[in-house]
């Protein structure tokens, strides 16, 4: 369980880092996409910035050992923000499982961060 915890951390962190890059660089010439037109540049690279900072938090501390405690507490917070972002997605787009739509996207990124975060906490407990 351990492993795929880990694998799922690496997984989520990557996709994480790499979706709020792509906003930052492309926002402007991302005019067809409404849901992220319907947020300021600021608002998005704000939201990125804590995606970031969650993605590293998620795996740092415990390769570091400094406190892997935190890494269940950052699990649960990033998908509770990935679960806002789906909910704009799907105000936007409706909720359609296919690569295209964003939402899904964010929708299985919050998904597997509470999986990791609820992976993270039972294990914490033995």
């Amino acid at each position: 369980m351990n492993i795929l915890l880990w694998l799922l951390q690496i997984l989520v962190a990557w996709f994480c880092i790499v979706g709020a890059v792509w906003r930052y660089f492309n926002y402007s010439t991302a005019k067809d996409i409404a849901s992220l037109q319907a947020l300021s540049f600021g608002t998005w690279n704000a939201i990125g910035a804590f995606e970031i900072v969650c993605s590293l938090l998620l795996i740092l501390p415990a390769i570091l050992k400094l406190s892997p405690k935190i890494t269940p507490i950052v699990a649960a917070c990033l998908a509770v923000e990935l679960l806002l972002v789906t909910a704009l997605h799907v105000h936007y787009f409706g909720f359609h499982y296919q690569a295209a739509n964003p939402g899904a996207w964010s929708f299985t990124l919050a998904v597997l961060s509470a999986f990791i975060a609820f992976g993270r906490f039972s294990l914490k407990r033995r």
